[in-house]
């Protein structure tokens, strides 16, 4: 297991890649600094066999699965797109066994 960099996308939208998970790597977590709340998107492409799994936390410790705004946990096994809504301070993405997946995530300004 190999912790993924976040890597920030020069678009002028609040772009981040976490780019290439496989097998069991998690993403290092985005953290959000002085933001009461926070809304975007995340989105998943690649080559799954097994999902890959959106977390929040308040700590960087313990974490809890991202919900979707139709309050379902963001847990892909194939391509998609998914908004959230959420006040916690970090989000970061979780391998279980996937083969070769991208994850973006757009921050909402």
């Amino acid at each position: 297991m190999a912790t993924i960099p976040l890597t920030a996308i020069a678009d002028g939208n609040n772009t981040f890649l976490w780019e290439t998970l496989t097998g069991t790597d998690d993403g290092a977590p985005l953290e959000q600094k002085g933001i009461a709340g926070l809304a975007g998107s995340i989105q998943m492409v690649g080559t799954f066999g097994a999902a890959v799994t959106a977390q929040v936390s308040n700590d960087g410790t313990n974490w809890a699965t991202l919900l979707d705004t139709a309050d379902s946990g963001i847990a892909m096994t194939a391509a998609g797109l998914k908004e959230f809504s959420t006040a916690a301070r970090y989000i970061r993405v979780l391998g279980a066994g996937v083969t070769d997946v991208d994850v973006y995530i757009r921050i909402a300004s």
